[in-house]
């Protein structure tokens, strides 16, 4: 009877075990097929920057399929943010993330990297800080080194809002070799000098004199017409994308994206692309959003 008894047990059990492992197997089997992420990711991090000297906060967008590849590679679209804002402003304020995946997902436009500084108030400019040699130097080398980018010159476009169309509009100018396309969306471009209400003249320490005061001698220092020269020198075809609201209370952009840039812009025809668009609205997110997503309906179009 003992031996019976124990041939029952034993059998049960391996019959449970084989069952077991049966659905188990099965299990693994689905669980280990490789996942399609359909999604973008946000990373949030920083890094430490020699000419800074300091860590240095940065946001990065990954298109849905970045970790679906360990192969492939994308373009990168460097994006500025504003006077007051920081390597959130961008995606913290608007829906501008799923706008672009959903573009991506109707195969309206193809898969990029959006890499966002933090710019503080320094407009782009080496002044209390160097954040311009920061940019480019340690800034994009840290892009390039972590994320797989395109490096070519025809897959770089630079790009930003009021104080950070500012900043792209000189880097364009100053780098033409580093970077094709430009998305200037309300550029404080102002030329001579800002409008009286600009946050450039009592909000921005580099634009200051020894005695505290906004110097129209040091804004024409910084300021983008210096750089002409150098963008001449350049062999390379560059596209411009202006915008700006039609109820901007600066009115120093609405001339410069309406009359001032495209007057410089067509002196250099031979190699520049340009287009000029104004949509309803003022200096705000709303205008910026829908300015940025149909230039890079363009510039990304798949």
């Amino acid at each position: 009877m003992t031996f019976f008894r124990t041939n029952r047990i034993l059998i049960c059990f391996l019959t449970s075990l084989t069952f077991y492992f049966s659905c188990t197997s099965e299990s693994n089997f689905k669980e280990n097929k490789p996942i399609e992420i359909t999604q973008s990711r946000f990373i949030h991090t920083s890094f430490f920057s020699k000419s800074l000297n300091r860590d240095w906060n940065y946001t990065i967008y990954l298109p849905p399929s970045y970790h679906n590849s360990k192969s492939s590679k994308f373009e990168i679209l460097y994006l500025l943010h504003g006077h007051g804002g920081n390597e959130n402003a961008w995606m913290a304020e608007n829906d501008l993330r799923n706008s672009i995946d959903s573009l991506i997902t109707k195969d309206q436009l193809k898969e990029f990297i959006i890499a966002m500084p933090d710019g503080g108030n320094s407009w782009y400019v080496n002044g209390i800080e160097p954040i311009e040699d920061a940019f480019i130097n340690d800034f994009r080398s840290e892009i390039n080194s972590n994320y797989r980018i395109y490096n070519e010159f025809t897959h770089q476009t630079i790009g930003g809002m009021s104080a950070g169309g500012y900043g792209s509009l000189r880097f364009i100018l100053k780098y033409p070799d580093q970077f094709q396309n430009a998305i200037l969306m309300s550029p404080a471009a102002y030329t001579p000098t800002p409008d009286l209400n600009s946050f450039a003249r009592f909000d921005v320490p580099s634009f200051k004199n020894a005695k505290n005061e906004f110097s129209d001698s040091i804004w024409k220092s910084y300021n983008y017409p210096n750089y002409w020269t150098l963008f001449d020198k350049s062999k390379q075809h560059h596209l411009f994308y202006l915008s700006t609201g039609t109820s901007d209370c600066y009115k120093g952009i609405i001339q410069a994206v309406n009359k001032t840039l495209p007057c410089e812009l067509s002196k250099h025809k031979k190699k520049v692309t340009f287009s000029i668009a104004n949509y309803e609205g003022g200096h705000e997110m709303k205008v910026w959003k829908q300015a940025l997503l149909d230039a890079l309906k363009i510039i990304y179009k798949k």
